[in-house]
């Protein structure tokens, strides 16, 4: 079986990991582009020791979380007592190398930088990139928000909110043994922070408001629990906006063809879901490759399914 996975993501890696173990011959196409998301959940440990990822190493072990929502007062959450352990706060670029350099070793075949151009199927696949053409006779898209190759099908995706994340890296000299991520809500949305390796934290506003770049540092330095990890550290690189709403396919699998990841569902932050079930759909898009019509739609019912509970979980949290 050949198959092409659109997207050099968790989601993209995963699926191109678990399809070489099954047989089957893969092209990973990247855009080289990394995501924005830097907590891995102890969740997750299966997940990466079934994709032959640990140990994974050059990250910063998570503790736990500290939250302060709806309330002055900073609440902590270990995850001492988890079945799983410590989660990790992850250098996203490191990450990006080490899952798509695990998906080269299981046998995938990377190209990168490359651009999708077309996809059509007059008998089996065919993908356009610059300067070639791949024949498959699967795509998996795995390609983000964007949802590359499902947007190419014609299929429309569902939104279901707007938000963004106006994320920022910084620097210090000193030391910083904080080993938690930071979460602070404010009265126009939410702040996390986390530390990440080499002397650099993260530093992320999610909100719905019209975005003030400029005045993103000084709101910034004026929160309660965020700002005190930050005094010693300063803005390194230029702000990045990403879209950080809740948004569906309206079917995320057909004929030859799957979205997994971002690509088929993308959820808000504050449910630190995105990576976990970017590996998981991963792992089970691999062992849907040639399922039947039936076996395709039981997949995107029951995404439909844990959406809408996740869409219940988000109201309660925001609005209740």
């Amino acid at each position: 079986m050949r198959v092409a996975v659109v997207g050099a993501g968790p989601a993209g890696c995963a699926a191109a990991v678990e399809l070489c173990r099954l047989g089957a011959e893969v092209v990973l196409l990247s855009n080289s582009g990394e995501g924005v998301g830097e907590q891995m959940p102890p969740e997750a440990r299966p997940l990466l020791q079934q994709l032959g990822l640990l140990p994974l190493d050059g990250h910063v072990d998570c503790v736990g979380l500290r939250t302060a929502w709806r309330t002055d007062t900073l609440s902590e959450q270990s995850f001492v007592f988890r079945p799983f352990g410590n989660g990790w706060l992850l250098d996203r670029r490191l990450f990006g190398e080490q899952m798509r350099q695990r998906a080269v070793d299981a046998g995938a075949v990377l190209r990168q930088p490359v651009r999708l151009l077309s996809v059509a199927c007059p008998r089996d696949w065919r993908l356009r990139i610059e300067g070639a053409e791949i024949a498959c006779d699967w795509i998996i898209d795995a390609s983000g928000r964007y949802a590359a190759v499902a947007r190419r099908l014609g299929i429309r995706r569902h939104r279901f909110d707007r938000q963004f994340a106006v994320v920022g890296w910084l620097q210090t000299e000193a030391d910083d043994v904080d080993a938690t991520l930071t979460v602070e809500g404010d009265s126009g949305g939410w702040w996390y922070t986390g530390r990440l390796p080499r002397r650099r934290r993260v530093a992320a506003l999610v909100t719905a408001d019209r975005l003030d770049l400029k005045g993103w540092e000084k709101r910034l330095r004026s929160t309660r629990h965020v700002a005190p990890l930050l005094e010693h550290y300063h803005c390194c690189s230029p702000l990045v906006v990403r879209p950080a709403d809740s948004s569906m396919l309206e079917r995320s699998a057909g004929s030859g063809w799957i979205a997994i990841g971002d690509a088929a569902a993308s959820y808000d932050p504050i449910a630190s879901r995105g990576l976990v079930a970017a590996l998981q759909s991963g792992i089970a898009a691999a062992a849907l490759i040639g399922a039947s019509s039936e076996r395709l739609a039981a997949y995107h019912a029951d995404l439909e399914q844990r959406f809408r509970g996740y869409l219940e979980e988000r109201t309660r949290l925001y609005f209740s």
